[in-house]
């Protein structure tokens, strides 16, 4: 009786072990399956974003040809010849001293009319050349601080 015992333990034991190896792999089986969904979408997410990406850059190069255009178009528009020629079409004529009209304001602070084709701007100051590398140095920093001590901005 005890050999019949043994038996039916070890049938059970047995069958318990089938089920837990079957349990096993259906667990196996899902999260390979739950793997394999998420790089599938993943992957599409990145193609997708990726074919956004290449779309943008075509985008992107059709907008700087057009803008090349744009500014071969403006300089174009604005060179002297065309600008001479659409001037003249217009029924402009170059300025002379002959043909200009000045007009005299009374009691203007001017003691003599000044002709405005003959205005010279004034040249600015030369400066002065460092004899030493100190004084260099010291015109390169009073330079560069000038601003910076009276509040200025430089460019």
């Amino acid at each position: 009786m005890m050999a019949r015992q043994t038996r039916d333990q070890l049938k059970r034991l047995n069958k318990l072990t089938e089920a837990q190896a079957a349990a096993g792999w259906g667990i196996i089986l899902i999260l390979g399956a739950l793997l394999g969904a998420i790089y599938l979408t993943q992957a599409s997410r990145t193609a997708a974003v990726g074919r956004r990406v290449q779309l943008l850059q075509n985008e992107l190069i059709d907008l700087k040809r057009e803008n090349t255009e744009l500014e071969q178009k403006i300089a174009e528009a604005q060179s002297l010849d065309r600008l001479q020629a659409t001037a003249a079409a217009l029924g402009f004529i170059p300025a002379n001293t002959e043909n200009v009209e000045f007009l005299v304001i009374p009691d203007y602070p001017l003691s003599e009319p000044v002709d405005p084709l003959a205005i010279v701007p004034e040249a600015s100051p030369t400066p002065v050349a460092a004899q030493t590398m100190e004084e260099a140095i010291w015109f390169y920093l009073n330079g560069q601080m000038g601003g910076f001590v009276q509040g200025e901005a430089r460019e």
